[in-house]
């Protein structure tokens, strides 16, 4: 790119004003790298005495490569009362401004932080619009983005954000959009789950899903998932709901259990028949193989049932006196 003059004339006068003290040789240098807005005299020759290092052309872009023609260098520095340049065989000089770049990345990062700084919860997912590019800042500035301004629409989603340079009231800054959905970790089948098949936790795995897409009946956690029964097909990456599940049958009618009897931190143990199938938790009714009596317990494991003597009776006030000497 070519360089553009930054001098006013008054600029000029100035430093003529100021004097031009000047070392013994004066050379043009093939390349510069410059920091900051302006290129300055002693970025393109060498020798040049301070008093006379004055800006005389607009810098490139940050990250950028520019060149300027060595006679417009000559001819600023004439203008200044400078002559007896040694211009060699060069013809243009190459100037490059270092950048620091901020990428798309680190800008869904910087709005990220601004959203749950003002009140935003869960996990939250920033997409910036597709027209907005990484962007590229001097290599010497090295202070924070920060945000400014930031505008949201909580129904949609979409925001508008000002983000400036930190501690430099002067920065233009730049205007980002895009959207913003928070989302959550939820477990969904790796693959399609049959009607009936125990799931298994190698058979799920966690992906994020945006939380307004989340029913209040879906079960996020794998731990709730393990060892439920599907009602149906489930597809694989498709979130599960309760309804799509049975806890898994652990006695089934008829069938021979063992039962235990816990009273007072005793346990007995005998056989049973069972009258009903049941999952974990549920009454169910046994009938004891010899006397022919049923009685109702509680599923507490495979093919077990658990039966729990109610507590004694807490005797009252009454009771509990001794009887008064007469």
């Amino acid at each position: 790119m070519r360089i553009a003059t930054l001098l006013s004339g008054a600029g000029l006068a100035l430093a003529l004003l100021s004097g031009t003290a000047l070392a013994e040789t004066l050379r043009l240098r093939a390349e510069s790298v410059v920091d900051g807005e302006e290129v300055r005299l002693g970025h393109l020759i060498e020798g040049i005495d301070p008093s006379a290092d004055v800006p005389v052309f607009r810098a490139p872009a940050p990250g950028a490569r520019g060149t300027i023609r060595a006679d417009r260098v000559i001819a600023a520095a004439r203008d200044m009362g400078i002559t007896g340049i040694d211009a060699g065989s060069l013809v243009t000089i190459t100037v490059h401004r270092p950048g620091r770049v901020i990428s798309r990345l680190d800008l869904q990062g910087i709005i990220a932080k601004a959203l749950a700084e003002r009140g935003a919860r869960g996990d939250l997912e920033v997409t910036l619009d597709d027209h907005l590019a990484a962007r590229t800042v001097d290599a010497a500035r090295r202070e924070e983005i920060r945000v400014a301004r930031l505008v949201r629409d909580s129904v949609s989603g979409r925001f508008e954000a000002r983000v400036v340079l930190a501690g430099d009231p002067t920065s233009e800054g730049w205007t980002l959009t895009g959207s913003v959905v928070e989302t959550r970790e939820i477990a969904v089948p790796a693959q399609d789950l049959e009607r009936g098949d125990a799931i298994e936790a190698r058979k799920l795995v966690l992906v994020r899903r945006p939380v307004n897409r989340i029913g209040n009946d879906v079960l996020t956690a794998d731990a709730d998932l393990t060892g439920m029964i599907p009602r149906r097909t489930l597809k694989a990456g498709e979130p599960i709901r309760n309804s799509d599940l049975a806890k898994p049958i652990l006695v089934e009618k008829n069938q021979l259990v063992t039962v235990l009897y816990s009273s007072n931190g005793l346990t007995l143990s005998m056989r049973g028949r069972s009258q009903n199938a049941g999952s974990m938790g549920d009454a169910i009714r046994v009938q004891n193989p010899q006397s022919k009596r049923i009685v109702e317990g509680v599923v507490t494991g495979q093919a077990q049932i658990t039966i729990s003597a109610p507590p004694a009776p807490t005797p009252n006030l009454a009771e509990a006196a001794p009887a008064a000497r007469r």
